[in-house]
């Protein structure tokens, strides 16, 4: 497969990021998982660590490609379910700890994808917005009614307000579960968590897309929700997939995509470093 991958996570405003982000390739397919812990209760980053580490391990076990994409993404979050519900438990005293998600399996030159909660995938096609996923939310509940704009969404009292998580219930939760989507070439694949979609509408974040590599359109856009925020920026983070082709990767200097833009990230962050550090 020939793709390209951005991605970014920042604190903001926090004292403790509780987001988590994991990228795995195995088997001819490709996950794309993001997880917001849930600030509001103990042990929000223990949730999205559990969550990310466990589909990741569990989706370098399977035999891929996956039969059911659908079921295999349920699967994913039901296990995630119990790996939150033991870290919890191995907690003195015992927390029960909870987060949303969003996961994307890629394979065959489609993609699948499953959220829990308000993180969100989008799917951007020709340079515009084209789907995105429907949040497990009070005001996603009221703008489907009417009752809300958009606009209104950003700064309502209840926009923190999940109606899904996991973690927490002893039954895993109910996600919602996309249809497999052929990927066209140069499809854009976008997860977030609430703290970049929240300030940035999706027209910006497709003009960014178009306009700047991957690697820099996600620092852009992740700066601009931070800064948009100010002084109450929530964690910030996001992964970019842009999807070439279904053909083999045949890079010269034996190098995936995954790995090319992992590289210009550290380079990227050990050049911002840098600039901090001199006079």
């Amino acid at each position: 497969m020939k793709y390209q991958i951005g991605k970014t996570s920042r604190l903001g405003n926090r004292v403790v990021n509780e987001d988590r982000i994991g990228i795995a390739e195995h088997g001819d397919a490709i996950l794309l998982v993001l997880a917001d812990g849930m600030g509001g209760y103990r042990g929000g980053q223990i949730a999205s660590k559990a969550l990310v580490n466990r589909m990741l391990r569990q989706f370098k076990r399977s035999k891929l490609p996956a039969d059911n994409p659908s079921a295999f993404l349920k699967d994913l979050i039901a296990d995630a379910h119990l790996a939150i519900l033991r870290a919890g438990g191995e907690q003195y005293p015992p927390i029960e700890p909870r987060t949303t998600c969003v996961v994307c399996l890629i394979q065959n030159g489609q993609a699948c994808w499953a959220h829990v909660g308000d993180s969100r995938l989008y799917l951007f096609r020709g340079g515009k917005p084209f789907i995105r996923t429907i949040d497990h939310s009070k005001i996603e509940e009221l703008r489907r009614k009417g009752k809300l704009t958009e606009e209104e969404m950003i700064n309502h009292p209840q926009r923190h307000l999940v109606t899904r998580c996991v973690g927490y219930q002893k039954h895993p939760p109910i996600p919602t579960i996309s249809e497999c989507i052929p990927l066209e070439k140069y499809d854009m694949l976008l997860l977030c968590s609430d703290g970049l979609w929240g300030p940035i509408a999706e027209d910006n974040m497709s003009d960014t897309l178009t306009q700047h590599s991957l690697a820099q359109a996600v620092e852009r856009m992740a700066y601009q929700a931070e800064f948009r925020s100010y002084p109450e920026a929530d964690n910030i983070s996001v992964i970019t997939f842009r999807w070439i082709s279904n053909e083999k990767n045949t890079l010269g200097d034996g190098q995936t995509s995954v790995e090319k833009d992992e590289l210009t990230d550290t380079l990227n962050a050990l050049d911002n470093t840098m600039g901090k550090l001199r006079p």
